[in-house]
């Protein structure tokens, strides 16, 4: 955030993607984790960290930044990732960064996974996806093997190689049953949105008019807005439990109301059939909510409250998982993304602990490469300094700051652009990520804003070639230094607990 505020865009870019490789993907799509932490809350609002880096995705992507290649010699193992997802890009990303021979094995034609397959266009645009895969992940040298199956061909591929990172995403969508214990006989969500990503579908059925969704999660919608982007006159979410309780991100709820996406809550459809003009009729029961406070249950249904619904097409969107049939008769536990002493078959991302968001899949993924990176070499990767508390950052000396409204980046569609699946939010102005960046008080990092050099009384802390040196035998303790350090860069106590220093 400093970099930025000084306008020092690519510093900026390569200081971020240290940490994370996918700026331009998390600046879209991740749900802002990190500023919930944020200090500022009680100063003016929280800082929109995620505006701040998709501003510097999308400058990389206009500029052609590409990340550093591995220049040193390579260590001579070789890593198989089996699935090319947010967590195994990640992974591979790390790895071959690292000196490791990285090889990608992925069923899809495409790299990607649910970022090409799953997220519509009107939130990811495709075309940048694969700039910034190319930028940090192809130009580093990887191999790839798409449209591979390896059901049949996993202990080979396992043989061959020193490490293997089982990253599959959860493409597999959970089965509707009906009361008689059928499945029912409807497109899933992920097939859906698959077919619209890879523009086999464009246009809906003739005469398609009414179209429900099954479901509550972020899949649902993303189906939901999808299909009124194809034409549907009438879209309705059917969920069991209260809006409340929908695991879908609020904004995209918000997001799916304002284009004209209706909700049906505390339904369940236990029943359906095709009528003589082979329009869906889909029985339903209203079932009782939550009792307040109490924790989830399965849903109860109110008696005699059958009703049909008539509509031209059912998508089931009730959930996802993880398909590792390809594994055969192989125990699906494997060592974990952060242990350095197991076995050489890891695992990570939805394949480790079921579908979760873009941001943590990514970060599953690197705990693995970084995993594997400390068991070659022997040492471990320091760990990240803990995130500062409202505590250790000094409020009294800063001025609340409201961000600009239009921050939040939300466009008005026409109806064309809506059709055309055109994104739903833009990417701040440099001059507006400068401004967004300067509200950031930067905790725990110093900027050299020369307040300690400034009110030490004893003129012990000196700046010499950009760097801060204390000579404690001047320094008498007084402690003002840290106490005027607006950041919490500076710490103040006792010495290796001796009682004198």
């Amino acid at each position: 955030m400093h970099l930025v505020r000084e306008k020092k865009f690519e510093e900026a870019w390569r200081e971020l993607i240290k940490e994370n490789p996918f700026p331009l993907i998390c600046g879209r799509v991740c749900y802002r984790f990190c500023e919930a932490q944020c200090n500022r809350k009680e100063q003016g609002e929280r800082v929109s960290i995620n505006a701040v880096e998709r501003f510097l995705g999308q400058y990389a992507v206009e500029h052609g930044l590409t990340t550093t290649p591995y220049t040193g010699e390579k260590n001579g193992l070789r890593v198989a990732i089996i699935g090319g997802g947010p967590s195994g890009l990640s992974a591979a990303h790390f790895l071959a960064r690292s000196g490791f021979a990285v090889s990608i094995y992925d069923s899809h034609a495409e790299l990607g996974g649910m970022l090409r397959y799953g997220i519509p266009e009107y939130r990811l645009p495709k075309e940048l996806l694969a700039r910034e895969l190319g930028a940090m992940v192809t130009s580093l040298g990887i191999e790839l093997h798409m449209n591979a199956h390896i059901d049949t061909t996993f202990e080979q591929v396992a043989s061959e190689y020193d490490f293997v990172v089982v990253s599959v995403g959860a493409h597999r969508s959970r089965a509707l049953l009906d009361d008689h214990g059928r499945e029912f006989p409807f497109m899933s969500g992920l097939q859906f949105l698959s077919r619209v990503a890879d523009k086999s579908m464009t246009t809906l059925p003739p005469d398609t008019h009414h179209i429900c969704v099954i479901g509550g999660g972020n899949t649902a919608i993303d189906v939901a807005r999808s299909a009124k982007r194809l034409g549907a006159a009438i879209v309705t979410v059917i969920y069991r439990r209260t809006e409340e309780d929908m695991p879908a991100h609020k904004d995209e709820i918000e997001a799916a109301k304002k284009e004209g996406v209706q909700f049906m809550f505390l339904t369940i459809p236990v029943w359906s059939y095709f009528d003589m003009l082979f329009r869906v009729r889909l029985e339903c029961m209203a079932v009782q909510g939550e009792p307040e406070g109490g924790k989830k249950l399965p849903p109860v249904r109110i008696p005699n409250s059958q009703f049909g619904i008539d509509c031209d097409m059912v998508l089931s969107a009730i959930g996802e998982e993880v398909d590792l049939d390809f594994l055969g008769s192989r125990d699906h536990t494997f060592t974990s993304e952060d242990d350095v002493r197991g076995g050489r078959i890891y695992s990570s991302g939805d394949a480790l602990y079921g579908p979760r968001s873009v941001s943590e899949a990514i970060a599953s993924g690197k705990k693995v490469a970084e995993a594997i990176i400390a068991r070659v070499s022997g040492s471990a990767k320091e760990p990240r300094p803990a995130a500062l508390g409202d505590g250790d950052v000094k409020f009294y000396y800063l001025n609340k700051r409201r961000k600009n409204p239009e921050i939040l980046n939300e466009r008005s569609l026409t109806a064309e652009e809506l059709r055309s699946f055109a994104e739903t939010t833009f990417t701040i102005t440099s001059e507006q990520a400068v401004e967004e960046a300067d509200r950031c008080i930067n905790c725990g990092s110093c900027i050299a804003c020369d307040r300690c050099l400034d009110f030490c009384p004893d003129f012990s802390i000196t700046k010499q070639d950009g760097v801060y040196v204390i000579d404690l035998d001047m320094c008498k303790g007084c402690g003002l230094c840290a106490q005027v350090c607006e950041r919490g860069a500076i710490v103040f106590g006792k010495e290796q607990g001796d009682v004198n220093t």
